[in-house]
């Protein structure tokens, strides 16, 4: 007996169900709400935070629809790019002591804003924390908008970090952090885009993203977050650092 042949008429059913299927999951993504979780109380109001003024950024949509961040936060003075890279490596993971009371090391991260985080899937060195392979759930708010995602680290070094959002098997940019040592400090840039590669829907993708992930109100809070975050560092790491 020959080899089974699909007639013409079943190659076109099996074809518009290979392109609408995924449509049809871009179309439910579209009609699902914001993210709704609890944050915890905010913690004790330990230091301020430099302003938003104090950082250069600038936000672009490329010419592919993709959303591009670049922001360089203030001077990061008395760390070095070491002891940057060494938080973000135990951020899921420690826990210091204020005033005799213990917080994780991501509340105290960012006082207000900081939920949740936690390592779900583990490095591919076998090393705990924050390594490359790792796959790490943050749980936040920008503002009044509330975000939680997942992302694998693509890379980690002492001179900064590639993270790529995920979910499931799809991709959804890439964010590109690097510390570079300078005079007084460290100089702390971040690059990154957002949007999707994937075949077929990822104009779709990356249409949603844009709209509804991160519209502009969306990226103007998420900027003033991180610049929030990344300012706290000179108040907290060298004495966590030193103790460890």
């Amino acid at each position: 007996m020959g080899p089974l042949l699909l007639g013409s008429s079943h190659l076109k059913k099996i074809l518009i169900a290979f392109i609408a299927l995924p449509i049809l999951a871009v179309i439910i993504l579209f009609s699902l709400p914001r993210p709704q979780f609890e944050i915890e109380a905010a913690r004790p109001h330990f230091w301020d935070y430099p302003k938003l003024s104090e950082a250069t950024y600038k936000t672009e949509i490329m010419a592919d629809g993709k959303i591009l961040i670049e922001l360089q936060h203030p001077i990061l003075k008395g760390i070095t790019p070491k002891m940057v890279s060494w938080w973000y490596r135990n951020l899921a993971l420690g826990k210091a002591t204020i005033d005799a009371k213990e917080y994780d090391y991501y509340h105290l991260f960012h006082l207000t804003e900081h939920g949740q985080t936690r390592v779900v899937g583990p490095a591919t060195d076998g090393s705990e924390g924050m390594g490359v392979g790792a796959l790490v759930y943050r749980q936040e708010r920008f503002g009044p908008y509330l975000s939680k995602g997942t992302g694998r680290v693509e890379s980690f070094s002492d001179n900064g970090f590639v993270v790529v959002p995920v979910m499931g098997p799809l991709s959804f940019g890439r964010i590109e952090h690097t510390f570079e040592a300078h005079p007084e400090g460290t100089l702390y840039r971040v690059k990154s885009i957002l949007g999707s590669d994937a075949p077929i829907i990822g104009p779709l993708l990356t249409y949603y993203i844009r709209t509804k992930q991160f519209p502009p109100e969306v990226v103007q809070e998420w900027i003033r977050h991180q610049v929030e975050e990344v300012g706290s560092l000179p108040h907290l790491l060298p004495r966590i650092y030193k103790e460890n």
